[in-house]
């Protein structure tokens, strides 16, 4: 991603030149945009149904899936196409060909996945939002979608479960082994009931032991998905309270249908941001990152812990963070390793440090517009700090990461009234 290929004319044609015209969207149209973000969020779970009722899955066909995807965000890049956009794809493909030529001609696709998800989506939800439509519609209908489902699974549970069996459906992709199954004939995955003897932290009377998934398939990824509905809410004026409610409410549900710890310390944090951050010190917040890692490594140094819960995970990321020399920092060593819930050994291993550092000034580099804009995008910067602390890669899930990139991308071309810019 680059900030050239995010800077295209905020004025619509008339017409799109050179043939276009069949195949782009016209920039405000909510009901592709919202097929486009249910497609993101949903398409595991169509998966595990087909795959449930006796169809078989595997990496290729989910990676197809995605494809088919991204395939669907070209009217998008194509409303908006211009020669600097080109300019930085190619500049992007350059550099990733010489990073794979200094690792001996190795090309890491996931890497090079997790890198194009931004790049499309931020993209296709700037010329989303050229248009006159803000994205609060397509994401409340999603949201809508989401919601229902989960309270289904969370109701009837063991009926749901006929129909997604989501144990199944990751031991078949390889994410899981068979035998790690908690109980007999389990059929949610390995997060989606708390360990014996922990139990759920939100309504546990209520909602028994199972974690809701909804469409996500993982509880984890739907208190990521919580946490960014959150941030788009709370990102929202003052004035705009009413409509900010709905999105704020909708993210509470999750969280408790979740049982999202991580979206408990991400509420509490959001809100301390919304009401200590203003103005210009939200450009300050490009230093999240480094914050966390300096973090992870003082903790690993002075206060280390042990156990599978936060203050042991951040542990284990520092210390094996500790370790990484200066190959390790170019992405010349261990780019092929697993690091598991270590998200800043990943990043580092498959970007490099100059390379995940200059993607992340590219991110700050792309202009916005107004304080909502920039508030967004610092609830993103902890979000993304926090999440690198703990997981390893669930930041690049393209269920959670497409929607953030593409909310982010909107803002990025939202309308400021003339009464918003006389208001302080």
């Amino acid at each position: 991603m680059a900030a050239a290929l995010l800077d295209f004319p905020v004025t619509r044609p008339t017409a799109a030149p050179y043939g276009r015209a069949a195949l782009a969207v016209p920039a405000e149209s909510t009901a592709y945009a919202t097929f486009l973000l249910l497609a993101v969020v949903i398409h595991h779970w169509l998966l595990c149904l087909l795959h449930t009722r006796g169809m078989g899955v595997s990496v290729g066909r989910v990676a197809m899936a995605e494809l088919l995807i991204y395939a669907a965000c070209v009217p998008f890049l194509l409303a908006r196409l211009s020669l600097k956009s080109l300019i930085a794809v190619f500049v992007v493909l350059g550099a990733s060909g010489l990073l794979a030529l200094l690792r001996g001609g190795y090309f890491d696709p996931k890497a090079a996945r997790d890198l194009l998800i931004p790049m499309l989506f931020v993209w296709a939800g700037r010329s989303f939002a050229q248009g006159t439509r803000p994205l609060d519609r397509p994401l409340l209908m999603v949201t809508a979608v989401i919601v229902a489902i989960g309270l289904a699974e969370a109701i009837v549970p063991g009926v749901y479960n006929r129909f997604f069996n989501t144990f199944n459906y990751y031991v078949d992709l390889g994410g899981i082994q068979a035998g790690s199954a908690q109980v007999a004939g389990q059929s949610v995955t390995l997060n989606g009931m708390r360990p014996e003897g922990i139990g759920r932290t939100l309504l546990p009377q209520l909602l028994g032991a199972q974690r809701v998934s909804s469409v996500f398939l993982e509880p984890v990824s739907l208190g990521n998905y919580a946490v960014i509905l959150l941030a788009y809410g709370l990102a929202k004026p003052w004035r705009e309270w009413r409509r900010a409610a709905w999105f704020v409410v909708a993210a509470l549900v999750l969280i408790t249908l979740a049982d999202s710890r991580f979206g408990l310390y991400m509420l509490g944090l959001l809100v301390l941001l919304r009401l200590a951050v203003h103005g210009r010190a939200h450009l300050a917040m490009i230093i999240f990152p480094l914050l966390g890692a300096c973090t992870l490594l003082a903790l690993a140094k002075y206060a280390p812990s042990t156990g599978d819960n936060l203050l042991g995970r951040m542990t284990t990321s520092g210390q094996y963070l500790s370790t990484f020399d200066e190959w390790n920092l170019l992405g010349l060593r261990d780019f092929a390793t697993n690091f598991g819930d270590m998200g800043y050994a990943y990043v580092i291993s498959r970007f490099s440090l100059p390379g995940a550092a200059l993607i992340w000034i590219c991110v700050y580099a792309l202009p916005l517009p107004d304080e909502t804009a920039r508030r967004f995008r610092t609830f993103l910067s902890a979000y993304i700090t926090l999440i690198l602390c703990v997981s390893g890669t669930s930041m690049f899930a393209l269920k959670t990461a497409g929607v953030m990139w593409f909310a982010l991308g909107a803002l990025s071309m939202r309308r400021v009234t003339e009464t918003e810019r006389a208001s302080p």
